[in-house]
């Protein structure tokens, strides 16, 4: 049996584009984050990894390692990402080599300063 996750998959492209144009933007060394606020109750989260990054096998590998940390910021966060918000996260190249560690904190660190916008009026 598959465990529940803590948010849903974005898929269509409309989606995407919305969180592109009206989100904010957040810059990393490993990726871009885009969150913004739905009138939904759930959390959506899409990523997206382009061809320039590298073959399938490559782009896939960027794709599970960043599930996996966003997965593991929400369990071990309890103000993880509101519910109500989409998330997209535009991998750079250099996301497949780095450390799992950095790749962490680089992700929590884009969540502070989200949650900090979140506390300017």
């Amino acid at each position: 049996m598959k465990a529940s996750r803590e948010y849903q998959q974005l898929c269509d492209r409309q989606q995407f584009r919305r969180v592109y144009e009206q989100g904010q933007r957040f810059h990393a060394p490993y990726f871009s984050a885009f969150i913004l606020r739905t009138n939904g109750s759930e959390r959506r989260i899409g990523i997206t990894v382009t061809r320039k990054i590298g073959k399938a096998v490559l782009r896939n590998r960027c794709k599970r390692r960043l599930r996996e940390v966003v997965r593991h910021y929400f369990v071990s966060q309890e103000s993880a990402m509101p519910r109500g918000y989409d998330l997209v996260i535009n991998v750079k190249s250099g996301l497949a080599e780095s450390d799992f560690k950095q790749l962490q904190e680089s992700f929590a660190r884009v969540m502070a300063r989200f949650h900090e916008s979140l506390l300017k009026p």
